[in-house]
């Protein structure tokens, strides 16, 4: 199986599950999905995040752009709480040897973090549960990849 298949983890030798959001436009996450890396960027897809306090503290997931076009991701990818303002946090952007940016610019809780079309393939974000919200980091190369609003 390779990096980018689709496939349960084994996790009796500790590998995380991949899955492939492939054409899916909607998704809405559940606790099984923890320790999941998400390939995201052929279809615009809104995901929605379980209630936070539905989980456990350390449920993680990942979403790693994939599917491009040229330099940059296909389609957008919209990653939602459940609640409003759960994800704290911030993700980093920027373009490549130039000035970082934090996303969001202001500190504050966020309801949304995108894969923007901007992002380029190979950008990640992660989010963690923690206490009442989702701690969220990631790292893209283009300014505004990954916006948090």
């Amino acid at each position: 199986m390779g990096f980018f298949s689709n496939g349960p983890a084994e996790s009796g030798k500790g590998l995380k599950k991949i899955m492939d959001l492939g054409a899916l436009t909607a998704f809405v996450l559940r606790a099984k999905h923890t320790n999941t890396i998400f390939l995201c960027g052929e279809a615009a897809n809104a995901v929605v995040l379980p209630a936070a306090a539905s989980l456990p503290d350390g449920w993680t997931i990942r979403f790693v752009g994939h599917h491009a076009t040229s330099a940059t991701l296909t389609n957008t990818t919209t990653i939602t709480g459940a609640g409003t303002n759960e994800l704290i946090g911030h993700t980093v952007t920027g373009g490549d040897n130039q000035n970082r940016q934090l996303q969001p610019q202001s500190a504050g809780a966020s309801d949304s973090v995108k894969l923007h079309t901007i992002a380029a393939k190979g950008d990640w974000v992660e989010i963690t549960k923690i206490g009442s919200n989702f701690f969220v980091c990631g790292d893209s190369r283009i300014i505004n990849g990954l916006p948090m609003a």
